[in-house]
């Protein structure tokens, strides 16, 4: 059957009409056909989908912050094989935990380098297995790790040498380098970093220097001892986290620095400006190309999509050399600053509020007391990350302030102190002594500690592993030996991630380790400095002005050599003085007895805590012959070393009477200085001059008091000249200097016949011993040594030549070569001052840096303290033993100085002020010379 068409079926012989909707669907579907066709995507490359995943994860990172979890969490440090195996409980504890001190005794338990309990000490030890490690600690003093957020260890290991200080990337790189990365100088193997945590010091932010403007990334390590293998990576304090979970660093610096390339401060901060916006215009096209690129990951038509967005967009934008001033952009990096004047700060901060960009932190920074509103204006949260007392080394450093923790605590900023070690004077050893000597000066006991353990981990964003002792934390602990903030307080055991530092490196402590090789238990707190009464200043006025008589009342200690008539007295004296001599030193009845009888308008002061001490007498290698260090214009400048006497360099005649370091000076107790000519390497130093330190001086010959006071010369690497390129060339010229025949009455015939001592600067026992060496040699010459950090080494051989110690080395560091031999001190080794006083030797302490002369006194403390020397002898190792030990000559002809000083509190503890300080022209050399609004 023939099967017919509609129409055909019909009988209509007409073609169907059309339907119009179909034709234009039709038409439609055929122009999109062939618009498509004219835009189809390119081609899309086995790469771009990989390429894409890349940018979109980068894209993640860049929102994303570091997690932190406290609660709960693992010690990310701890191993089976090194890490702490057994429970440890340090049991009856005095506990800062770094907020506060705890108000009763406390047992803190520890496990696999977590805290995991602080309970209240009881009776009740059932729940301790007998794996439980046990230290009986008697109400001990415990605090937190110490936590140094500025410090260049590992950068630059001790001894340093130029081949591996890797502090600074520059000059070839230029002044921005934040690509750099601090962790690629690290040396594993620093002996510093047992030193360090001796001190209590657990865990240290190491940053690049601050040669350039922008310097490099740093990183916070802990400063525990290696266990196996020296590796760099088991150093971090994050190491063992995930990437999303660790902090980042930048380290930034403005002012004199950065003037190094030959730049102006207005140079520096175009500089600055300038990469800022090129990061910032990077920062923008990733942002874009995250946007375009999150929305193609999001289209149902991804795979149709992602061929074209890669051919217009490319790969993720993205930059090695600004990677990290993006991510500081996106605030991903913490900021610390190097900054020190205010002008520098303020306008640091302009160029980061441009860039909207908040520092953590700015460092040195010693002029920030100064502006602590306008700081707090821009960010409350900024840490203030100071020295306590270091100042004068340059031009920025000149108006530091031994108050500014006080100060800037008082206006509620956080105030952290750090060590830099770069070298012994800046040791992170000891940075729980600047927290002392900030609270002696005022600041409060909590806020002083907190600088040193909650503050910087908070600043470092580590505030929930480290900086507190609590549950939950890294068992990162300080046991010491008496109240922290005491002038010598030292760790007689240090926990980091619950492993000991101190003792035999076996790693893991077992229950036969629970007794510690603590000294006797000093409980006590220390006092602040008395602070200056409000009519203090007119009386000091006053006084300078007559000749008035004074009688203190009060005097508990009397240091002063003892005569044998005065021994038995009562424990409360007082001494009576007129035209700056003691009178009376005896019962208050019998010194009020003299004073009513005989003299008029007697002039009455009490003490409460009286002491009188010998005038103290710094060995100062530049005090009054420089202001700034760094800066020659304000000295007398460095003498060429020369092998004959015509060409010697005498400081008496550059010396200059007064300025900062004269007023420390002063706040110290010292009434004389022995300074020594500058001089640049070789044999010859010069000769060093006897000065005064009241400042009252019209005449330079009154501020002189002996004016060829010893012959200074070098032996060890600072001998080696251009006169003397060798050791063993210096060697040889001294002795042909002692040998020869010369002039009566010249310098070298009054050194060769021991008129005046030949003082030999050394710190190597070999080079020491050659001093010895001479000194038996040739008889008559009084060799002495100065510096003598290896003097210990060698001291049955400086005792039996009779040849004695100016010490600076007592808390000595092996910072260089000749002197990587140094004894580390308690808790490590005995102390310097120890071994020579059992040794017999004769010696004084100095100190080497003029901003530490406030401190003489409580470095002899200190020094005492582990040479086992009572006060008095204590106080003689800064006054007349350097007396002694130089043959000075007083002007008043008397076999002692005739310097006397009253103090309110002890010196030798750092509680001490200066009332009134006499010298031996018999007037008032000092009249309180500290005050609270003093710049000091």
């Amino acid at each position: 059957m023939k099967l017919q068409c509609r129409g055909e079926m019909s009988g209509d012989s007409n073609p169907p009409s059309r339907n119009p909707w179909f034709s234009n669907t039709l038409i439609l579907a055929i122009l999109i056909a062939i618009g498509l066709g004219l835009h189809l995507p390119e081609p899309v490359s086995d790469d771009y989908p990989r390429q894409f995943e890349v940018g979109l994860q980068q894209c993640r990172q860049r929102r994303a912050t570091p997690t932190q979890v406290t609660k709960g969490r693992n010690n990310p440090r701890w191993n089976r094989g090194t890490g702490q195996q057994h429970p440890t409980v340090l049991r009856n504890v005095t506990l800062f935990d770094g907020q506060g001190f705890i108000n009763e005794p406390v047992d803190i338990t520890f496990l696999e380098g977590i805290i995991t309990s602080i309970d209240r000490t009881t009776e009740n030890t059932s729940s301790w297995s007998r794996e439980t490690v046990v230290y009986q600690l008697e109400g001990r003093f415990v605090t937190p790790g110490l936590v140094d957020m500025h410090s260049h260890h590992l950068l630059m290991p001790f001894p340093k040498l130029p081949s591996t200080n890797d502090v600074n990337e520059k000059p070839l790189l230029g002044p921005l380098t934040p690509f750099i990365r601090a962790i690629d100088g690290f040396k594993a193997y620093d002996p510093t970093l047992e030193l360090i945590a001796s001190g209590g010091v657990t865990a240290s932010l190491l940053l690049p220097g601050s040669g350039n403007i922008i310097g490099g990334q740093g990183y916070v390590v802990k400063n525990s001892r290696p266990t196996s293998e020296p590796l760099v990576e088991r150093l971090l304090l994050e190491d063992g986290l995930p990437p999303n979970q660790k902090q980042r660093y930048l380290k930034m610096a403005c002012g004199e620095n950065p003037k190094s390339y030959g730049h102006t401060r207005m140079g520096l901060i175009w500089l600055l400006r300038q990469h800022l916006t090129r990061a910032q215009e990077l920062r923008q096209r990733q942002d874009q190309w995250c946007r375009n690129a999150e929305r193609v990951e999001n289209s149902v038509f991804k795979g149709f999509w992602l061929g074209r967005f890669q051919g217009q967009n490319g790969q993720f934008p993205d930059s090695w050399e600004l990677e990290a001033t993006v991510a500081l952009l996106r605030g991903q990096i913490n900021l610390n600053v190097h900054c020190y004047e205010p002008q520098d700060i303020e306008r640091l901060l302009a160029v980061c509020k441009e860039f909207n960009i908040v520092p953590r932190a700015l460092h040195h920074a010693l002029e920030a007391w100064r502006i602590p509103e306008a700081i707090k204006d821009f960010d409350p949260n900024i840490t203030i990350a100071l020295f306590a007392e270091n100042a004068f080394y340059k031009h920025e450093a000149f108006d530091a302030n031994l108050r500014a923790g006080k100060i800037l605590s008082e206006h509620a900023l956080a105030v952290a102190f750090k060590s830099d070690h770069t070298g012994e004077k800046l040791h992170s050893k000891y940075l729980l002594s600047q927290a002392s000597l900030a609270y002696s000066f005022g600041m409060s006991a909590d806020k002083a500690l907190q600088a040193v353990t909650s503050v910087p981990a908070r600043s470092i964003r580590q505030d929930h592993r480290i900086g507190y002792a609590r549950v939950g934390y890294d068992a990162d602990l300080a046991v010491w030996d008496a109240h922290p903030l005491a002038v010598g307080a030292t760790p007689a055991q240090v926990f980091i991630d619950g492993v000991p530092q101190i003792g035999k490196p076996t790693g893991a402590a077992t229950p036969d380790d629970s007794r510690l090789a603590l000294t006797d238990f000093e409980s006590r707190t220390p006092n602040m400095r008395p602070a200056l009464l409000n009519t203090t200043d007119a009386l000091c006025k006053s006084l300078r002005s007559t000749t008035r008589p004074i009688l203190f009342t009060g005097i508990k200690r009397n240091l002063l050599s003892v005569s044998s008539s005065q021994r038995g007295l009562p424990t409360v004296l007082a001494m009576f003085v007129h035209h700056g001599k003691i009178v009376c030193l005896d019962t208050t009845e019998k010194c009020q007895m003299i004073a009513n009888s005989q003299y008029n308008d007697v002039l009455t002061l009490h003490l409460e805590n009286g002491h009188v001490t010998p005038g103290l007498i710094a060995v100062s290698e530049s005090l009054g012959l420089i202001d700034i260090a760094a800066e020659d214009r304000t000295g007398d400048g460095k003498g060429e070393p020369s092998l004959h006497e015509e060409d010697l360099v005498f400081a008496q005649y550059g010396v200059h009477f007064d300025g900062p370091t004269y007023q420390r000076a002063r706040i110290g107790g010292v009434t004389k200085a022995v300074t020594i000519p500058l001089s640049h390497a070789g044999l010859i130093k010069g000769v060093s001059a006897g000065i005064r330190t009241s400042g009252n001086i019209s005449l330079p010959d009154a501020g002189i008091f002996q004016g060829n006071i010893a012959l200074h010369v070098n032996l060890g690497q600072g001998s080696k000249g251009k006169v003397t390129p060798t050791i063993s060339v210096a060697v040889k010229e001294l002795r042909a200097i002692l040998a020869a025949t010369h002039s009566k009455g010249t310098i070298f015939a009054k050194a060769a016949s021991g008129e005046i001592p030949t003082v030999v600067h050394a710190y190597n026992k070999y080079d020491i011993l050659r001093a010895c060496k001479v000194k038996l040699d040739f008889p008559a010459t009084n060799i002495i040594i100065h510096g003598g950090h290896e003097a210990p080494l060698v001291a049955k051989e400086l005792r039996k030549a009779g040849v004695p110690v100016i010490l600076t080395g007592n808390r000595g560091a092996p910072e260089y070569w000749d002197k990587r031999d140094t004894l580390p001190g308690p808790p490590l080794s005995k102390s310097a001052a120890r071994v020579l006083t059992e040794a017999g030797v004769q010696f004084g302490i100095a100190i080497r840096e003029d901003w530490h002369l406030q401190s003489l006194a409580s470095e002899a403390g200190w020094a005492a303290k582990y040479a086992k020397l009572n006060d008095q002898e204590a106080i003689a190792l800064v006054s007349t033993n350097i007396e002694a030990i130089l043959n000075l000559k007083p002007t008043n002809g008397g076999e002692q100085s005739g310097d006397f000083v009253v103090w309110e509190g002890n010196p030798l503890t750092g509680e001490g002020s200066v009332v009134m300080s006499f010298d031996d022209t018999s007037t008032i050399s000092a009249c309180w010379p500290d005050s609270p609004m003093a710049v000091v």
